[in-house]
């Protein structure tokens, strides 16, 4: 179940995007590229990601354009990206990213195929790892980057960085500090950071810029003067070279500088504008109200038509005007005084900008660009003509996957001005959804709903709608009386799709209550519907909450064939439902509607990741979550965010990648914190407990424990959400108790529990919970009822092939595995030796990589038994070994990406474990007993 009906909708396969946005802007005089910065980024030919930052002003995009033109002229392959705030917007970000590849790739027809298909969704995410993996060189090339926000965005453009191979380049361009997580690639040289200081003017470049670049004869006090105050500013030595050149007495034009960067930059920007003719003033700042403008745009702001006369004017006198295209047909004024200019025009023409703003208005939509159109519609103040638009485009623009755009426009709304427009409402709540605020979904549908419970959009409507946001906001339990009330699916006979995806909700609500039956019926009513309603929720969504339940109830290998049937079955892709049908899907009306593929295979496939990671797929699970965790933080409830995220973090850690792990986490723990979701924040932190113990650090996981329960859902007895599976308190309480010496104290608590998880016919957890309970058995002396129940455990956990759920429990509970499979060895008979095979299996595969002993080609095992009895942990093993080789405990820490407090810990429990009064102590009994050489 997810909240993202468009994102299996059909749109055109290219979003129409402003001409000027794949192309590089014209190159301008007004800043140079520094050559001692081209020579450094030539020189940084490991360098992955070239990131600039700097305020604006500082040549960034000229810098950009020189990068662009020299990888063009070496006859490499490159490919330019203008971003603005629309590409916050997950599809149309891939969409535009698909385009720039496919411009830069228009020779190669292996890649270009990856670019014909329609962008599905999951064709949207194979898009970046395709992309990586091809073995073509080539430099991808962002400006504006400023403008991206949204995490799933960010999160895809962090994926590419991480797969790019050898010669293949991301070169970024921010006016602002970016969000990307860039440790690593700086730590590996991967990475080159070009900042303000580094694209200042030297001395030396300002003299060369002002006297041979714009002919000023300056001498060279001057000269030092106007470096001084402006530090080097590209922007302001430019503008002050524009002032100079009309003044007769330069001198005395530059004692009169002084101030902020900003300041100077206004301060130059009225003294040059105030020489213009009045007509050109007047064209200047009437056209300072379009972001972007041509000659034709200009004609129908200012109501002349001599536009193009007047661009060309402004173009010769070099100022405040930057061309976008080498034709020179589209400009745009410098950022940096497009806001001068329009203050300036309130100033001196009050209220007109509302006009202007009108006009812009009425010509975008005679270009049949609607999105420019609505942004001017809302700067003119004018409602009913904002309401308008909206309902003639918000639809179009809503299957374009345009939901952070919508909600930006709907926010300047009052919302009882909707209640006219129930088309408006479905699309602005659908949007809300999107974009995490489910809880002004919520109100939003209060808001339109009248006292005696009327509202502008159909019952069936508002209660998906209503049961959608109550998902998102992890309150499930309060769609309950939903559910009990029979008139609910009644009332949406006549609305197929609708019934359809009430009965899904429902279906999902009552895996949570353990109504197992139940919910299956409901899903197989809702595939019924297909001849109805189309493959969407019947076949698709239904489909994978299916294979969630067989998962829950561990299935695992009917979860398995049931979601790789669904992601692989291609006639399910060319299924189409009706212009009509996917109307009702947003309570819309339209007869021209068009429709995506019908598979949704994203949320299928992090199902998929999940009985993977349970059977010890972990390459092919990676590969998954990899692709499709901006789906999921984008658009998925929590139960999925959890999931997704816990699972990630595990195998990050299994491969040695220990501070990649502790990111995952953070950034779950971050956005349940931003969506008000303290269920997320409590998985995040028990995850980050259940490592800690398994690291040794047990004071950490206490302390992290400490900080779980927020979250109302832990003590909630008639229900039980679904990533509680992977873990909960109960299994982390009594873990962090079985680690310290309070294992017998725990029995009865976990005893009750795996009850309890039978009763609900939650098999999954109950293995779990039962693997934890033969560890606390044999942590509490009682050896042979610890290994009963192992064995116990594992013939129940073998005809489905669940795996992980012993690796899991650490070196501990495989130690107790291998001394199970020892005992095995004299008995024989058919099901005892697939038993045997089994705990082999778990013993062998997928392995953390163990450290190698210094001289010794075999590699140490898992966990090494003490003098004492007690096992060393692999982190403990760790430490010691660098401990051995001479490093300090810093030096430890960083190499272990740990805190040094952490290091201290695991040294006091090696020395308690080898009974060693020092460090000095314990490498030596470590070496006798073979540990290290």
């Amino acid at each position: 179940m997810a909240a993202i009906p468009y994102q299996v909708l059909e749109r055109p396969a290219v979003l129409r995007s402003h001409p000027t946005k794949f192309r590089p802007p014209a190159t301008s005089d007004a800043c140079l590229a520094r050559e001692r910065v081209m020579e450094r980024i030539r020189h940084a030919s490991g360098a992955k990601l070239v990131l600039v930052q700097a305020p604006a002003g500082f040549g960034i995009t000229t810098l950009l354009r020189r990068i662009h033109d020299e990888c063009r002229q070496e006859g490499g392959a490159s490919a330019w990206l203008t971003l603005d705030a629309g590409d916050n917007d997950l599809e149309r970000f891939m969409s535009c990213l698909a385009q720039a590849f496919a411009q830069m790739n228009r020779g190669s027809t292996t890649v270009r195929g990856l670019f014909d298909s329609r962008l599905r969704q999951d064709g949207a995410f194979e898009l970046a790892d395709a992309l990586a993996s091809t073995p073509l060189p080539f430099t991808l090339i962002f400006d504006e980057f400023e403008h991206l926000q949204n995490p799933a965005v960010l999160a895809v453009v962090q994926q590419l960085i991480d797969m790019l191979g050898p010669q293949q380049r991301l070169v970024i361009g921010s006016r602002a500090q970016t969000a990307l997580s860039v440790g690593r690639l700086r730590a590996r040289q991967h990475l080159l950071e070009i900042d303000a200081a580094q694209l200042r003017f030297s001395l030396e470049e300002t003299a060369l810029f002002l006297r041979d670049k714009r002919g000023l004869r300056l001498d060279d006090n001057e000269v030092e003067k106007l470096h001084d105050i402006t530090a080097g500013w590209a922007a302001a030595l430019w503008l002050a070279s524009l002032a100079l050149e009309g003044s007769d007495d330069p001198r005395r034009t530059i004692q009169t500088f002084s101030g902020s960067h900003t300041s100077i930059a206004s301060y130059l920007a009225e003294d040059v504008l105030s020489k213009k003719p009045r007509h050109l003033q007047d064209f200047i700042l009437q056209t300072s109200v379009l972001q972007k403008f041509c000659a034709d745009s200009c004609n129908a702001v200012t109501g002349c038509d001599d536009g193009k006369a007047m661009l060309q004017e402004i173009e010769r006198s070099n100022m405040f005007m930057t061309p976008l295209d080498e034709q020179r047909t589209w400009f745009s004024y410098h950022p940096l005084f497009a806001d001068f200019l329009r203050a300036h025009l309130e100033r001196e023409y009050p209220g007109l900008a509302t006009v202007l703003h009108r006009r812009a208005a009425d010509w975008y939509i005679g270009q049949n660009r609607p999105t420019h159109a609505i942004d001017h519609a809302i700067a003119s103040g004018d409602t009913a003509y904002v309401l308008e638009l909206l309902n003639q485009h918000a639809q179009a623009l809503f299957l374009q996957g345009r939901v952070r755009l919508l909600a930006r426009w709907f926010d300047t709304l009052d919302r009882r001005n909707l209640a006219a427009y129930p088309r408006l409402i479905s699309v602005y709540c659908w949007s809300l959804l999107h974009i995490n605020r489910s809880e002004e979904a919520l109100n939003l549908l209060e808001t339109v709903t009248a006292d005696d419970g009327s509202s502008p959009i159909s019952r069936s409507t508002y209660h998906v709608l209503r049961t959608f946001s109550l998902m998102m906001l992890d309150r499930a339990e309060e769609t309950a009386p939903m559910w009990e009330d029979p008139d609910i699916l009644g009332t949406a006979a006549r609305e197929p799709l609708l019934r359809s995806m009430l009965m899904i909700g429902c279906a999902y609500y009552y895996a949570t209550t353990s109504r197992y039956r139940e919910a299956r019926i409901l899903l197989d009513q809702a595939t019924q519907e297909h001849p109805a309603v189309g493959p969407l929720f019947s076949i698709a969504v239904a489909g994978y909450v299916r294979g969630m339940l067989d998962l829950v109830q561990g299935n695992l290998r009917a979860a398995c064939a049931r979601l790789l049937a669904l992601i692989g079955d291609e006639s399910q892709r060319q299924l189409r439902c009706s212009a009509s049908r996917m109307g009702l899907l947003l309570g819309l009306v339209s007869d021209e509607m068009p429709v995506r593929d019908g598979a949704d295979s994203g949320f299928a496939s992090l199902y998929l990741a999940e009985v993977l990671y349970e059977m010890d797929s972990l390459v092919e699970a990676k590969r998954l979550l990899k692709l499709f965790l901006p789906l999921v933080k984008d658009a998925g409830i929590p139960d999925q965010l959890i999931a997704s995220h816990v699972i990630y973090s595990r195998i990050l850690r299994l491969e040695g990648c220990g501070n990649d792990a502790l990111q995952i986490l953070l950034e779950l723990e971050q956005s349940g914190m931003q969506r008000r979701l303290p269920r997320v924040v409590d998985a995040a932190r028990l995850e980050l407990a259940r490592a800690a113990v398994l690291q040794g650090d047990i004071d950490e996981a206490r302390s992290t424990f400490a900080l779980v329960g927020g979250s109302p859902a832990w003590q909630r007895r008639d229900m039980q959400m679904i990533a509680t599976d992977i873990e909960s308190p109960v299994l982390c309480a009594a873990r962090i108790q079985i680690h310290t010496g309070q294992a017998a104290a725990v029995l009865p608590v976990l005893k009750e529990h795996l009850q309890e998880a039978y009763a609900r016919g939650r098999m999954r957890y109950a293995l779990r919970v039962k693997v934890l309970y033969a560890l606390a058995l044999s942590h509490a002396g009682q050896r042979n009822p610890a290994l009963r129940t192992l064995r116990e455990t594992m013939q129940d956990a073998m005809e489905e092939g669940f795996v992980r759920v012993f690796k899991d429990e650490g070196p501990a509970l495989l130690a107790l595995a291998r001394e199970m499979l020892d005992g095995m060895q004299e008995s024989s008979g058919q099901d005892t030796n697939a038993l045997r095979g089994f705990a082999e299996r778990i013993l062998q595969r997928g392995r953390i990589q163990p450290i190698r002993m210094a001289g010794n080609s075999e590699p140490m095992p898992d966990c090494v038994m003490s003098p004492a009895g007690t096992e060393l942990t692999e982190r403990e093993l760790d430490v010691l070994l660098l401990l051995a080789q001479g490093y300090g405990n810093q030096a430890i820490a960083e190499k272990l990406f740990v805190s040094i407090t952490t290091i201290k810990t695991h040294l006091r429990n090696i020395n308690i474990k080898l009974g060693a009064h020092n460090r000095t102590e314990a490498i030596s009994i470590a070496r006798r007993m073979g540990v290290i050489a």
